[in-house]
């Protein structure tokens, strides 16, 4: 009786591994991937395709993940649009999030040029002088990422201080523009977290069992990364 009671306990334990949710989350460099030969396109590629998920989970919005070439291009960086490309028998899944002026509508023409208020907030900061020598403090944290991003692979990058650097450098933003005309900025930054978050809840549960691939800027790993590892999946070092 015991054998038994046993066996069906290992029975048990091994098919919940098996339905286990398996996720990789992947930080991508967009621009940056063009200049650093040791974590390229073809890196991150490679990377995805060793993994061999069920679903790649990409930033893109939900509203656009079947947009055409054209479309994608002018508004999301090449790693995430080409995903469709690369591995076409791959389930893709967006997981974005733009603004609430732009939930279930297509994105402007030229919407990031003229219309966006997040981008012109951007602009005008950089061109702020006074804000410029408050921010000196957060640059940086800044200044200490590129070095790591422009010199280091994928495990480089993951298993170096560049998680604590992103940290830092938006709690320092978010306490130098608090009360200012530019306080929307950070606001928008921590909404779009939440928002990616929300939406990867609602992935692993309908993929639930699948290995997932998420890919998504450095900038949000770690929020990212923190939240998932609060989720009923097995969150896995993609290197």
């Amino acid at each position: 009786m015991q054998k038994l009671f046993m066996l069906a306990v290992a029975l048990i334990l091994k098919a919940t591994a098996f339905s286990q949710t398996t996720v990789y989350l992947i930080p991508s460099l967009h621009g940056i991937h063009k200049t650093n030969a040791k974590y390229n396109y073809d890196s991150i590629k490679a990377t995805v395709q060793r993994i061999h998920p069920d679903v790649i989970a990409v930033e893109i919005r939900k509203e656009d993940i079947s947009s055409d070439t054209a479309y994608l291009k002018q508004n999301y960086p090449y790693e995430m649009w080409m995903m469709r490309y690369w591995f076409p028998t791959t389930t893709i899944e967006g997981f974005d999030w733009l603004g609430t002026e732009l939930e279930g509508k297509p994105i402007p023409n030229r919407y990031w040029q003229d219309h966006s208020r997040i981008k012109a907030l951007q602009k005008l900061l950089s061109l702020d002088t006074v804000y410029s020598k408050k921010l000196a403090n957060c640059q940086l944290y800044a200044d200490q990422r590129m070095t790591i991003l422009n010199n280091s692979t994928l495990k480089g990058i993951l298993l170096s201080n560049d998680a604590v650097l992103i940290k830092e450098y938006y709690d320092c933003l978010t306490q130098q523009l608090r009360g200012s005309d530019y306080e929307e900025l950070t606001t928008f930054y921590d909404t779009r977290n939440q928002q990616m978050m929300q939406r990867l809840k609602e992935l692993v549960t309908l993929y639930s069992g699948k290995r997932i691939v998420v890919i998504t800027g450095d900038d949000h790993a770690p929020y990212l990364r923190a939240f998932l590892s609060k989720q009923n999946v097995m969150l896995k070092q993609p290197y």
